[in-house]
């Protein structure tokens, strides 16, 4: 589909947490390992008809040269024989027609089309699927597929694609089969060899490559492909982009990233990719025919496509030092590793394309941030940061002393391993799983019930690992009404979520005393939350304590887990809990007004009345509820175009941002972010994951 906006993607190559960021005008691009920021450096794409001036997409960040160049080997007054300054520019804005699918994203500008593809769906079990199939599933690679048309043209057409953070030609590897530029042996680009195509490496290689006779001057750091179409002609050239992270990457519980068992090295991952190309482009039809055929408006198919991209940013599949895989999702501009509160998120998107990248996160969790306090089991809230693994059952995050941001979360996080394991129970069709994890469960419902100590079903004790202080929500960064753990209403309704869940979980096995025991506490869920409802001021408030009025909008949050995981009549206004569904019905219909929940400005949702910091994932799963739940019509729901303006506007630098300042958009955290995958719910037809999971090719 066609889109406006100058703004970054972040185009992510799946299990290499690894992407191409690209898109700002003027601000530059390039592959990035490790990490998810924006590089410092360029790429080149462009061409020149004739004589004509160079025209470039401005994806060129001005004034800012990587390595040393001639001035560095040559005295002022020295006289070198160095290529002619040409002149170039950049398409502007009026220029390009930018265009985004489910698998990658689009620029035409002038006689080109410069299109990456980079989503590809479907990923196999590494440990169920042949070794042929897992190398076109995870191979680190990703496409950019250059057009030049020149067929109504009188002269020669000469087109660049290049960087300017090179340091070797690939010709010198690959016995001339591919041909393209690499960064030592960590990432690079090529294409197949061709009469048409030419390695460039120059101090300057946009000059060189326009003017130049030099082919390749090793010394630089400037280097591309050259390519020549003749007038009356047009050629598509397929350019793989890829990476290679060899020997252990990770601190703390040793590993390697899993596509170094497939793959030899980097000029062995573009071979490949360059060879099977065609398995990957239908794969890539078949995601974009997925979303195009969704009968959705465009802002909504814009907001699945972009967060789909950033997700796979964060990807990354280890391969640990017995052998086994390692799933790991890198919390975005922070890079906290397996945030639990986002896994309970992402586990909608991993069910559709990858449902044992969640039971492998779930065991990891276990073994490596399963603890117990005062109440029982819990979970820490992350794995580590920056590729360094905690301790067993620490994370990076939490502190003790503290009653805001960075204290512990440890009531939320046992909902979540309690929530993302139902749901993984009920949709994989897993059953040894599911019984071998009956007894973790029945800890969960335990530890759940224990942190209640007055009966009401609320959650009113904070773990003893607070050490005086307070434990929070995974909304750390808002105010009282929805940072609070304690007698919290979205936490609150999240845990009749989790015990209406593990009600149904028990029962399907025949084990009535833990599903009555849940199925009490649920209860009385619902009659403590009903009863905080004002029949005067038609809401209830945010916190049930300190005479607390916040009206927020994630109170109906809970719901989307029943509806989910086999327990769907318990959300309904007609079934047992009738009277609770249709309380938190009202509280939503008076808190979706302007100057409420509806941000006065921008039009947008503002999940809590009293603060602006507004999150995408959490309105995606919120809206899903509001239409699909509670039957609100859309006119109510569908601020989609003011919550795409954020993305493409107010967060414009930091592709797929989380926290937005609800009237303005900007970005308030959360930058660069994988949660928004959120939105895969609105491709859901029913209650249930299947139709997404498509056949791998091979």
């Amino acid at each position: 589909m066609h889109i406006e906006g100058d703004f970054y993607s972040l185009h992510g190559i799946w299990g290499a947490y690894a992407c191409l960021a690209l898109g700002r005008s003027d601000r530059g691009a390039g592959l990035v390992i490790g990490d998810v920021q924006p590089p410092d450096s360029s790429l080149f794409v462009g061409y020149r008809v004739g004589n004509d001036e160079v025209k470039l997409l401005p994806f060129v960040r001005k004034n800012v040269k990587k390595g040393l160049d001639e001035s560095s080997y040559v005295s002022e007054n020295k006289v070198f024989n160095v290529v002619s300054k040409s002149a170039w520019e950049c398409f502007g804005p009026g220029e390009i027609e930018r265009s985004i699918s489910y698998s990658g994203e689009s620029w035409e500008a002038g006689r080109m089309r410069c299109s990456v593809t980079s989503f590809f769906g479907a990923v196999p079990d590494p440990s169920a699927a042949d070794a042929h199939v897992l190398r076109d599933a995870i191979c680190p690679a990703i496409f950019v597929r250059l057009r030049f048309d020149n067929e109504a043209g009188a002269e020669t057409l000469t087109g660049f694609f290049g960087a300017n953070d090179i340091s070797r030609a690939l010709s010198d590897a690959t016995e001339g089969r591919a041909l393209g530029m690499a960064r030592g042996n960590r990432l690079g680009f090529a294409v197949r060899a061709d009469e048409s195509v030419e390695e460039v490496m120059d101090w300057n290689a946009v000059e060189a490559a326009f003017n130049g006779t030099r082919r390749l001057r090793r010394l630089a750091s400037d280097g591309g492909l050259r390519f020549t179409v003749e007038p009356g002609k047009s050629r598509e050239y397929v350019i793989a982009l890829a990476v290679y992270d060899d020997g252990v990457v990770t601190a703390g519980h040793s590993a390697r990233r899993y596509y170094t068992s497939l793959f030899k090295d980097l000029e062995d991952v573009l071979d490949y990719a360059l060879e099977h190309s065609r398995n990957f482009f239908e794969r890539a039809e078949r995601v974009d025919a997925l979303l195009e055929e969704t009968p959705i408006d465009d802002e909504r198919k814009f907001l699945i496509a972009h967060a789909a991209h950033s997700y796979c940013a964060s990807t990354e599949l280890l391969l640990n030092d017995r052998g086994e895989p390692l799933f790991v999702v890198n919390e975005g501009e922070y890079r906290m590793m397996n945030t639990l509160d986002l896994t309970v998120d992402h586990s909608f998107h991993e069910l559709c394309f990858s449902p044992w990248t969640l039971k492998n996160e779930l065991d990891f969790f276990v073994a490596q941030s399963m603890y117990a306090d005062s109440s029982g089991v819990a979970f820490a809230h992350d794995q580590g940061i920056a590729d360094c693994f905690t301790t067993q059952g620490n994370s990076a995050y939490e502190l003790p002393g503290l009653v805001d941001c960075f204290s512990f979360m440890s009531y939320e996080e046992t909902l979540n391993w309690t929530l993302s394991a139902c749901l993984y129970a009920h949709n994989a069709g897993d059953a040894k799983w599911s019984n071998a994890n009956r007894e973790l469960l029945a800890r969960c419902l335990d530890s759940i019930l224990a942190r209640d100590r007055n009966g009401d079903g609320v959650m009113d004790v904070d773990s003893d690992r607070c050490a005086g202080g307070a434990e929070i929500t995974t909304y750390d960064s808002l105010d009282v009404s929805l940072g609070q753990a304690r007698n919290n209403l979205y936490l609150a309704v999240k845990a009749w979520g989790a015990l209406v869940c593990l009600e149904s979980f028990f029962a399907g096995r025949g084990e009535q005393g833990a599903a009555d025991r849940a199925s009490a506490s649920a209860r009385a869920i619902a009659e403590t939350v009903s009863s905080n409802f004002s029949e005067t001021k038609k809401f209830i408030p945010a916190v049930f304590e300190g005479g607390n009025q916040s009206r927020i909008i994630p109170a109906i949050e809970g719901l989307i887990y029943p509806f989910f995981a086999g327990a769907d009549d318990k959300v309904s206004g007609a079934g047992p809990y009738g009277g609770f569904i249709e309380t938190l019905r009202a509280h939503l219909d008076t808190v979706l007004e302007k100057g409420i929940c509806i941000d006065p400005v921008s039009g947008g949702w503002k999940l809590s009345s009293t603060s602006r910091n507004t999150w995408m994932s959490k309105i995606f799963i919120n809206q899903f509820i509001a239409e699909r739940i509670l039957s609100f019509p859309n006119e109510r729901v569908r601020q989609d175009a003011a919550h795409a303006k954020w993305l493409k506007e107010g967060s414009a630098d930091f592709a797929a941002t989380d926290q937005v300042d609800s009237a303005t958009g900007k970005d308030l955290g959360s930058r660069l972010y994988p949660r928004l995958v959120t939105s895969v719910l609105w491709l859901l037809p029913n209650h249930r994951f299947e139709c997404l999971k498509m056949p791998q090719s091979h």
